[in-house]
């Protein structure tokens, strides 16, 4: 059952918004600087990509400043 790491990856993801925010950065920023598309991250944060790549969720964290525990 993947129950448990969906929640662990809505905290995570929850976390880097936070971060971006508390940056003042917009998507397209975060997208820029992590090579990303800004459609992707809206996707994420929004809770609409359920299994995102560690690759993913690592390349959206350096780009607000943080990284993946």
């Amino acid at each position: 059952d993947g129950a448990p790491f969906y929640f662990e990856m809505l905290a995570c993801v929850a976390e880097l918004k936070k971060a971006r925010e508390a940056a003042g950065m917009t998507l397209a920023q975060v997208a820029e600087k992590s090579g990303l598309a800004a459609e992707t991250l809206c996707r994420l944060e929004t809770g609409q990509v359920v299994n995102p790549t560690w690759k993913t969720l690592g390349m959206y964290a350096v780009a607000v400043g943080r990284h993946l525990k």
